[in-house]
């Protein structure tokens, strides 16, 4: 068998390498094998990257985005989501669905306890009314 699933580092970067290579020569007629090359890379990121620690979801997310040095807005595109929304996860006032839970671990490639764990959110009191006589 040409390919096996990954094992260590050193056969994931040289998968990486090799699905590099692929791509940039002779890409249609090395489809099926960068598509499967794709699969065992995915699969072992996913298996092998964690997260920091003792990390709640809001900030394993804003370490992903300046780690990854991607804005806010740029995240919101890559998600399909508003950027207020994003903006509103990120200050604590609203909580993860489990729908952004799913796009944040596919976009991170990380599993999805680390965007589902318990948080709290922060309670804004809301602005008086005032009467006008």
């Amino acid at each position: 068998m040409k390919y096996t699933k990954i094992k260590s580092d050193e056969q994931y970067n040289e998968y990486c390498e090799l699905h590099e290579k692929m791509t940039y020569k002779n890409y249609k007629s090395n489809i099926e094998e960068i598509e499967l090359l794709e699969i065992l890379i995915d699969e072992y990121e996913h298996r092998t990257i964690e997260t920091p620690k003792g990390m709640n979801p809001i900030e394993v997310i804003s370490y992903l985005l300046e780690e990854n040095d991607i804005s806010k807005s740029q995240l919101a595109k890559d998600l399909k989501v508003s950027r207020q929304l994003i903006t509103d996860i990120l200050n604590y006032r609203r909580n993860i669905s489990k729908i952004m839970v799913n796009k944040l671990s596919e976009r991170f490639n990380l599993n999805p306890a680390a965007f589902s764990k318990p948080y709290k959110l922060k309670i804004t009191k809301p602005k008086s009314v005032r009467q006008t006589a």
